[in-house]
C-alpha cells in the first residue's frame, strides 16, 4: 500500500486526527502553565527587589544619606557572587557605591544581561539575566536588581517535563491510534464485504451486528433493511418474469390459434369472430401489463406527493354506496359496520385506498358463491385504524396466503375465473406505499383481510 492510499484510508486519518487533538491539548496545556509560572516568578522577582529597595530607601534623607552610602558599600563587599546588583549614583550620576556601575537610566523595569554590565564581582554565565528598577532618591538615585537564574531554571526544567512527557505518552498514543484505527477498519470492512458479495450476485449476504447497540450498529439495521428489500425485489421481479412467461403463453398461444384459423377459414362471420375473439385477448394482455405499470409506478412512491388526510370512515361508506349494486347483481351481499365512534383520520391518496378496497371486495365476490356475505369493519387498535374486509366463502390455505400477494399468482381452484392474477399484488402495493399492513386469517368460514393503518 503507498503513501497515498494509506492517506485515502478513513481509520488512518482517524487515527492521525485523534494523535494531532492529543498532542495540541498538550501543547495547549504546557503554554499556559508555562506562561503563568513564568509570570508568577517574575512578579516574585519584583517583590523582593521592591522589599530590598524600600528598606535602602528607609535611610534616604538629607542627613542620613551618607549612612546609606556606607550601608550600600558594605552590602556590596559582603556579597561574593552576588545574586543581587546595586548601583547607588548622585543627582549628577556619579558613582557612590554598589557592585555594578554604568546601567542605564530608565523610569520602568529592566532586564539587563551580565555580559553588558560592569561588575566589581563577576562569577556567573554571560547569558544571565537581572529584572532591575531605579528609585529616585533626595540626593540621587539607587539601582537595585535581581538574578533571573529561577526563571531560567523553571523554563529549563518545564521544557525537559515536555519534552520526556511527549517521549512517555508516545507510545500508549501510538498504540491507542492504532486500536482505534484497526477497529474502525473492521468496522468499515464489515460493510464492505457483504456488499461487495451483493454486487457479485449473492444477493443473501448481510451485514454482520456487533451487539453494542451504537450508531454503526443502528446504520448496519438499515443497509440490512434495504438489502433485504433489494432482495426481495430481486426476487419478485424474478419470479415475475416467470409468472409473466407463464401466463401469457397460454393467451398468445391461444391468440394466434384464432388468427390461423381465421385466416383458413372462408365464411366472412366466422372471420369477424375470430378477429374479435383475438382482440379480446389482445385487450386482456395490454390490461395486464397496464396493471403491472400500475404497481410498478405505485411501488416507485410516485404517489406519496398526493397524499392528504383521509377519513377512513366516510372512504369505506362511499365503497359500500358504490360496491353494494355490484354484489348484488352477484347475489351476494356487502355490509358496512364502524365501531369507531368519530373520524379515522390517515394519510393517503384517496384514490388508491378506494382502489385497495375495491380490490378486496372484488376479491371477494368474483372467488366466492353466490349468497356470500361480505363485510367491511372498521375499529381502532392502540395507535392504528384497523379495517377488516371478510367474506363467508372459501378461505386459502394458510401456506398460500403469502403467495396470493405476489404478482400473477393464482390458485389452483381461481384459474378458472376471470382475472389476471394482479388484484392482491395491486393491493399490497398500495397497502405498503402506506406504511400500512396487510394479513390474511381464517374467518371460520371464509376468509378475512385485515389491513392496519398508522393514525394520522
Amino acid at each position: 500500500m503507498t503513501a497515498r492510499d494509506l492517506l485515502k484510508r478513513t481509520p488512518f486519518r482517524l487515527a492521525a486526527t485523534f494523535s494531532l487533538f492529543f498532542i495540541t491539548t498538550i501543547l495547549a496545556l504546557f503554554t499556559v502553565i508555562y506562561l503563568v509560572a513564568t509570570e508568577r516568578l517574575v512578579a516574585d522577582i519584583r517583590d523582593r527587589v521592591e522589599t530590598t529597595i524600600d528598606s535602602l530607601a528607609a535611610l534616604d534623607g538629607e542627613r542620613t544619606f551618607d549612612d546609606l552610602v556606607a550601608l550600600v558599600a558594605s552590602e556590596s563587599e559582603s556579597v561574593r557572587d552576588p545574586d543581587f546588583i546595586i548601583e547607588l549614583v548622585d543627582r549628577n550620576g556619579n558613582f557612590l557605591a554598589g557592585n555594578v556601575r554604568g546601567v542605564r537610566d530608565s523610569k520602568n523595569w529592566m532586564t539587563l544581561k551580565r555580559a553588558e554590565m560592569f561588575l566589581t564581582l563577576d562569577r556567573g554565565e554571560p547569558d544571565d539575566e537581572f529584572l532591575a528598577i531605579w528609585r529616585p532618591l533626595v540626593k540621587g538615585r539607587l539601582l537595585v536588581g535581581s538574578d533571573k537564574s529561577e526563571v531560567k531554571q523553571m523554563k529549563s526544567f518545564l521544557l525537559k517535563l515536555l519534552a520526556y512527557g511527549l517521549l512517555a505518552a508516545a507510545l500508549p498514543l501510538a498504540l491507542c491510534a492504532a486500536y482505534f484505527a484497526r477497529e474502525a477498519q473492521h468496522r468499515i470492512d464489515a460493510f464492505a464485504r457483504p456488499l461487495a458479495k451483493v454486487s457479485q450476485g449473492e444477493v443473501t449476504a448481510r451485514v454482520p451486528i456487533s451487539g453494542l447497540h451504537d450508531d454503526i450498529d443502528q446504520v448496519a439495521l438499515q443497509v440490512n433493511r434495504m438489502l433485504g428489500d433489494l432482495q426481495r425485489l430481486i426476487e419478485n421481479v424474478n419470479q415475475s418474469s416467470s409468472d409473466i412467461a407463464h401466463d401469457l403463453k397460454k393467451p398468445l398461444g391461444r391468440l394466434r390459434q384464432r388468427l390461423e384459423d381465421a385466416r383458413r377459414g372462408e365464411d366472412k362471420q366466422e372471420f369477424r369472430d375470430a378477429i374479435d375473439a383475438a382482440l379480446g385477448d389482445i385487450d386482456s394482455i395490454s390490461e395486464t401489463f397496464d396493471a403491472l405499470l400500475r404497481i410498478t409506478q405505485i411501488e416507485a412512491g410516485a404517489r406519496k406527493s398526493r397524499f392528504v388526510t383521509v377519513d377512513l370512515a366516510l372512504l369505506l361508506a362511499d365503497v359500500r354506496d358504490v360496491y353494494d349494486v355490484v354484489a348484488e347483481d352477484a347475489g351476494d351481499r356487502l355490509n358496512y359496520v364502524c365501531d369507531w365512534p368519530g373520524a379515522a383520520f390517515v394519510r393517503g391518496d384517496p384514490e388508491l385506498l378506494v382502489q385497495l378496497f375495491a380490490n378486496l371486495v372484488e376479491n371477494s365476490i368474483r372467488h366466492c358463491p353466490k349468497g356470500t356475505e361480505i363485510t367491511m369493519r372498521l375499529y381502532a387498535r392502540g395507535n392504528a385504524y384497523v379495517v377488516d374486509v371478510a367474506d363467508t366463502g372459501p378461505s386459502i390455505p394458510e401456506h398460500e396466503r403469502v403467495n396470493v400477494f405476489r404478482r400473477l399468482y393464482r390458485l389452483e381452484r381461481a384459474r378458472s375465473t376471470e382475472g389476471s392474477g394482479l388484484g392482491l399484488s395491486l393491493v399490497a402495493a398500495i397497502v405498503e406505499l402506506h406504511s400500512a399492513k396487510i394479513e390474511l386469517f381464517d374467518n371460520e368460514p371464509g376468509l378475512r383481510a385485515e389491513v392496519r393503518f398508522p393514525a394520522a
